[in-house]
């Protein structure tokens, strides 16, 4: 019975023992595996695992974990290479780079921004923006935009001499704040240096002003004589000499209407300088819109006249406007010739204009031959002419509207045109509308 009883004990030893090896080699495994895992996210990449270190059926946990440490490894290194990439193109860049988190605090800042600012990278870092930049406007627009995501972008003068376009872009910060129940923004700052563009800006306007100034006087001389001539020739009615020759007349009679486009285009000229040498100022007061859209009509009306073109002034409330009203009155002109000039007779020339909450869409419409859908994105450029042809040969200048772009510009509105060939052109200009002579007028949602 005692051998019997040995022999089980014996018996149950042996079975035992395996378990226990297994169980030892399995928790060496283990904590093995923990401590490689571990030195992956400490950075060490290069960890790897090996079955001859504990014997056993690991060979396929130690595979799959050698594989993943491959791919991290190799993950890791591609990211590095881009970031010493990105880093070198930041720093190289002229472009100053400026990168704040949602908290306000500027996180990177590249060596361009550096410069500009003459401030060293190290008083940028893990710093409020409004201890960096202490501009008033440029701190509240980047938390506006910290906080709305909205894009910003504006010259400012950072000192003498130097002009820089600054642009901020929102970027989401979501993924870097998943936590967080808000919509939080990154802040992309780019700064510009523009100063040798202004520059350059400047001398080519005072360029053009000085040569249009000095064009001005022998322009008028050469008027003056073709049109003395013309008159001596209206007055020789006996026909005696040269002046009754058809020839000569007609001569003449292109010298003065050519001297005539001259000058217009000299004027043009120096009104675009004017508004260009201003940088956009303008002294607005409140306006009665329909009042200057008369004036308008009444200096235009002869032209419009002589081609058959019509006025009309569509049914719309009295409206106050905040402009300048010599500037106010010189965008309907313009806008009216432009509408004359590229009229059939009989056509009709309309203006109107949509109340809006804060502005006043002032339209001025024509039905002529219209504006090709390649050409709209042009109108409003110097020199640009759709029709060449029939705009020379009504004495346009190929300026009138860059001048009327400025003018709403300078007041701080927008300019468009919307227009099918073959069926006419509606120009619309925007302003900031007051109060006054709206008392129970509903506004439109656009």
């Amino acid at each position: 019975m005692m051998i019997f009883l040995v022999g089980v004990f014996v018996g149950i030893l042996l079975m035992l023992v395996p378990v226990v090896l297994g169980a030892r080699r399995n928790r060496i495994s283990r904590l093995h595996l923990v401590e490689s895992m571990n030195a992956i996210s400490e950075g060490r990449h290069d960890v790897r695992m090996y079955a001859y270190r504990n014997r056993g059926g690991q060979g396929v946990i130690f595979h799959a974990f050698n594989h993943m440490a491959e791919h991290v490894e190799q993950t890791f290194a591609g990211l590095s290479q881009e970031r010493d990439i990105l880093r070198h193109i930041l720093q190289n860049m002229t472009t100053g780079v400026i990168y704040l988190r949602s908290d306000g605090q500027v996180q990177m800042v590249n060596d361009a921004a550096a410069r500009l600012f003459r401030r060293p990278v190290e008083q940028w870092q893990d710093r409020d923006h409004w201890t960096v930049f202490r501009n008033y406007n440029l701190g509240a627009a980047i938390d506006h935009a910290l906080l709305f995501g909205t894009d910003w972008a504006e010259e400012h003068v950072i000192r003498e001499g130097l002009t820089v376009l600054i642009r901020l872009v929102p970027i989401s910060s979501s993924a870097r704040t998943q936590n967080r129940n808000d919509h939080a923004h990154d802040v992309l700052m780019l700064v510009t240096d523009v100063s040798e563009w202004r520059r350059l800006e400047h001398m080519r306007s005072e360029f053009v002003a000085n040569v249009s100034h000095e064009l001005k006087t022998p322009i008028a001389a050469i008027r003056g004589f073709a049109e003395t001539l013309l008159d001596e020739d209206e007055g020789d009615t006996e026909g005696t000499g040269d002046a009754g020759n058809p020839m000569r007349r007609k001569f003449l009679r292109t010298i003065y209407d050519e001297s005539l486009r001259m000058g217009n285009l000299v004027q043009d000229l120096l009104e675009l300088s004017k508004l260009e040498a201003t940088d956009g100022r303008v002294d607005p007061v409140s306006v009665d819109l329909q009042t200057v859209v008369d004036r308008a009509f009444e200096r235009l009306r002869h032209t419009a006249s002589n081609r058959g073109v019509d006025f009309r002034l569509a049914s719309a409330p009295r409206v106050n406007v905040w402009a300048d009203p010599d500037m106010l009155l010189q965008v309907f002109l313009n806008l009216l010739s432009n509408a004359i000039h590229y009229s059939s007779e009989g056509s009709t020339v309309t203006v109107s204009w949509d109340v809006l909450i804060d502005r006043v869409k002032v339209h001025v419409r024509d039905n002529g031959i219209g504006i090709p859908k390649e050409s709209l994105g042009r109108v409003f450029e110097r020199f640009y002419r759709v029709h060449k042809d029939r705009s020379r040969a009504s004495g346009g200048t190929g300026l009138g509207l860059a001048i009327v772009k400025h003018i709403v510009a300078a007041h701080g509105g927008e300019v468009g045109v919307d227009s099918v060939e073959g069926e006419g052109s509606d120009f619309w200009f925007t302003l900031s509308r007051l109060d006054t002579n709206l008392a129970g007028v509903s506004f439109p949602l656009h």
